[in-house]
């Protein structure tokens, strides 16, 4: 066995970025609850919930990400470039059909998802308009995190932490401004996942479809 330097090299140049991406993004969302801690003891139980409620739907919209980061490399690896775009888009379709399915019930019947967790109306009362956001933000999620790492399937990793420092720095200034600056309720505080799911997709979504990412050799 033997340690392999240009190969050791490549891993890393194209890792880094991607471990740079994770960290930031861990971050600002630890900030983001450290402000909603401000608002009070019954709003942090709230955007608990909510963080639960992401977890949940994350395992499915993840799963989605995660093959279309590896089918696109496959289908590059293999010269199929033109096949690239079809093969996001149905992906995406299925990846919103199953978001769809479990976000729906959420918009429908808030109340009995909350009441699961705690039967104090005010948590349920304040909860509903919160996880009505949240459900619209899983759905954006689920074809924003499609694209994103379709990019990270094109080698591309620097332009992934492009995307990524773009769109957290868009998405702290949110949620300074709203919950920390203006006070404003966490419903509103919420919506800056909207933000950063619509900034993720547009600047991913429009990265593939300019064809740059064919000029790559990885």
């Amino acid at each position: 066995m033997r340690i392999h330097v240009p190969e050791l090299r490549l891993l890393l140049t194209q890792s880094s970025p991607l471990i740079m991406q994770y960290a930031i993004s861990i971050i600002s969302w630890e900030y983001f609850f450290i402000l909603v801690s401000h608002h009070g003891r019954l709003s942090l139980d709230i955007s608990q919930f909510m963080r639960v409620i992401i977890g949940f739907l994350g395992v499915f919209i993840w799963s989605f990400a995660s093959t279309t980061n590896t089918m696109v490399s496959n289908v590059i690896g293999q010269g199929r470039h033109k096949e690239v775009l079809p093969l996001v888009s149905r992906i995406t379709r299925v990846s919103m059909t199953f978001s769809l399915a479990l976000a729906i019930p959420l918009m429908l019947f808030p109340s009995f998802f909350l009441r699961q967790v705690q039967e104090l109306p005010a948590f349920v009362e304040q909860g509903i308009p919160v996880l009505r956001v949240v459900a619209v933000a899983m759905v954006m999620m689920s074809f924003a995190t499609i694209s994103l790492n379709a990019v990270t399937g094109t080698g591309n990793t620097r332009t992934n932490l492009l995307i990524e420092t773009i769109t957290i720095i868009a998405y702290s200034l949110y949620v300074y401004f709203v919950l920390e600056y203006f006070f404003l309720p966490i419903t509103i505080g919420w919506m800056s996942e909207w933000l950063y799911w619509a900034l993720t997709f547009g600047m991913s979504f429009a990265y593939l479809k300019s064809g740059r990412w064919k000029a790559k050799v990885v």
